[in-house]
């Protein structure tokens, strides 16, 4: 049986504590680390259990990071003992780079010598910018659910322009951390600094303009190592262009795409065929 250990001692570059969950591998070489998704948490993505554990019993790790965006509203510790109010509602996109820099970096001193990059939905969009700007040396990207996050905003959110207005005017006046009036996507408060930060006109979370038709492909396309990137049947327009994906990422010569078979965002039902398609094309291919 493989072993999985808590990860309870990494700070970030701007000293956060995020833990993770490793799932050890009996040969230290290739290590998957995986990027959660809008508000997720390391125990809500049970799919990504599953490849853990796929993975791993078949000698390639798994390291699966919480990151300063996980829930909605949080508080982490920081190194010196104080907290720090994160989560979605007010985590700044750009920020990411600090966290996949960690997890990067604990998989180093766990032994790994080669890192694959794998995001479920927004998780994707940080990848995408991480690589573009620091084009690190990992063997390749896999992108689950990968998402138009602006273009999804500009069709469920009917009040975008208010909000995206009222965010800048209190920006301006000082308050980044006050809540916007009304409900984003009907579930979920957000800040002005972060609803700014995410959804202004060409934004660095715009990089996957599946929707908006934004022009906005200049981090994708500059992605030149291989890609593989699934969705599943049941999810809703925005997901089910992957051949847009594939043609739009013109500096990498070996993506794949595939469509999972009646499931969802999270791929309830099908998480050891997700397992087994990433086994597979790692195997495969490296």
């Amino acid at each position: 049986m493989n072993s999985i250990e808590f990860i309870n001692d990494a700070y970030t570059e701007d000293n956060l504590k995020l833990p993770m969950v490793h799932f050890n591998s009996k040969e230290h070489d290739i290590c998957v680390i995986f990027i959660h998704g809008m508000c997720q948490t390391i125990i809500d993505n049970y799919f990504a259990t599953v490849c853990g554990n796929v993975l791993s019993e078949n000698n390639i790790g798994f390291l699966y990071e919480h990151n300063r965006g996980h829930s909605i509203e949080n508080d982490i510790v920081m190194k010196d003992g104080s907290f720090k109010r994160c989560g979605c509602m007010y985590e700044i996109f750009e920020d990411s780079i600090y966290d996949i820099d960690l997890a990067i970096k604990r998989a180093q001193e766990l032994g790994y010598k080669r890192f694959i990059l794998m995001g479920h939905s927004y998780g994707c969009n940080k990848l995408i910018y991480y690589y573009y700007k620091k084009h690190p040396n990992v063997l390749g990207l896999i992108l689950a659910s990968a998402p138009d996050m602006v273009g999804l905003q500009l069709l469920r959110q009917k009040d975008y322009k208010e909000l995206l207005q009222e965010a800048k005017e209190n920006i301006d006046n000082g308050n980044p951390n006050k809540i916007l009036s009304n409900l984003i996507e009907d579930y979920m408060y957000m800040s002005s600094g972060t609803y700014y930060n995410w959804f202004y006109e060409n934004s660095n979370l715009d990089n996957l303009p599946v929707m908006n038709n934004s022009k906005n492909w200049y981090q994708f396309e500059i992605i030149d190592i291989p890609i593989l990137t699934f969705s599943g049947s049941n999810e809703t327009d925005n997901y089910m262009h992957l051949d847009l994906l594939k043609e739009k990422a013109k500096s990498c010569n070996d993506f794949e795409y595939k469509y999972i078979n009646d499931t969802d965002h999270f791929y309830n039902g099908k998480e050891l065929e997700i397992g087994n398609i990433i086994l597979n094309w790692i195997s495969t291919k490296f």
